[in-house]
């Protein structure tokens, strides 16, 4: 299976650290200020920016991670590679969740409260209330920071605690996950943040974002002869079948070991599609939408990369274990 390994060592964490109730380990001024500071956050919206890193086995990957952030329903994650060019846009409104890929105008369109669930290592207002509201939190205190380590929520197999370091301030430094050995897999570095920002019109508006990323279009695999990618083979099963790829798309099914599943690739076309029954996956990087059929145990993943729509499908293999598949596909070459 493949796992996040290390790829920076784990932060460095000055004086003793303590577990309680609360936020144990620090003064009651301090618990005070994040209490205050994360209620503040209620009325009050703001902008980051952040470079992410992270390592699947022995691949790099950075990614740059913009959050403008108005209220708790209007807010949008921008994600793109180290050089800033942004590929893929989380985006919540009233009317839902969306992922946009701004430079072919696609959206996709589902329901869920992501932000509670998984957003917290992008969404400044949920760590604060993580630590807040965590009573396993253990805490470190250094001269210019504060260190907290909780839990990962929700649980994985790949990651098991979180850090986070806030300024004296308490803004955002960094969010670092940790694997079972102690040893960062995901790291977070904030390079700037700001509150009272005054967002443009139509800011968190999905076809607006759609259609502007349209003007700056890249070169991505919709441009050209399509270059698929062929995952390697896990849990037991090899390829069984590769359908002969075609102008845009291909198809690829894996079966053994008791364990069967499907791989679609296609290059990205403009458009809209909605999942009202799907939620949104973090892969570290790489937003995925995971929707099951009503009343089977047929379920689905879905992600855009490098102009191509993978959609892995199975009735026989967990929510992981599909993400790891699809996390296994990053480091691949196209053929």
């Amino acid at each position: 299976m493949r796992k996040l390994t290390a790829v920076l060592l784990s932060l460095t964490l000055a004086g003793g650290v303590v577990a309680g109730c609360g936020i144990p380990g620090t003064t009651s001024s301090v618990s005070h200020k994040i209490q205050s500071e994360a209620q503040a956050l209620e009325n009050k919206n703001y902008k980051s920016e952040a470079i992410m890193t992270v390592q699947m086995d022995n691949n790099v990957q950075k990614y740059f991670v913009r959050v403008s952030y108005e209220s708790k329903d209007l807010y949008k994650i921008e994600l793109g590679n180290a050089d800033k060019q942004i590929n893929q846009v989380i985006v919540r409104t009233p009317n839902g969740m969306f992922i946009v890929s701004p430079s072919l105008g696609k959206v996709f369109r589902f329901n869920g409260n992501w932000a509670q669930n998984q957003g917290q290592i992008y969404l400044y207002d949920q760590l604060l209330q993580r630590i807040a509201s965590d009573k396993s939190v253990k805490v470190s205190r250094e001269k210019d920071a504060y260190a907290f380590e909780v839990p990962v929520v929700p649980a994985s197999d790949v990651v098991s605690r979180e850090q986070i370091v806030l300024s004296k301030d308490l803004k955002p430094q960094s969010v670092t996950l940790l694997d079972k050995n102690g040893k960062a897999a995901v790291v977070i570095t904030y390079q700037s943040f700001e509150t009272g920002v005054e967002f443009p019109k139509n800011a968190f508006d999905p076809q607006t974002i759609a259609q502007a990323g349209q003007a700056a279009k890249p070169t991505l695999a919709s441009d050209h002869a399509f270059d698929y990618i062929e995952p390697p083979a896990m849990y037991g099963t090899k390829l069984t079948d590769l359908a002969e790829p075609g102008e845009s798309s291909i198809i690829m099914r894996y079966q053994g070991g008791g364990h069967h599943y499907v791989l679609t690739e296609s290059a990205l076309t403009p458009g809209a599609a909605g999942l009202p029954n799907a939620e949104l996956v973090d892969l570290y990087g790489v937003p995925a939408i995971y929707d099951e059929a009503p009343g089977t145990h047929v379920a689905n993943l879905t992600w855009m990369q490098n102009g191509i729509e993978f959609d892995l499908t199975s009735n026989d293999l967990t929510l992981p274990e599909l993400e790891n598949i699809a996390i296994s596909t990053f480091a691949e070459v196209g053929k």
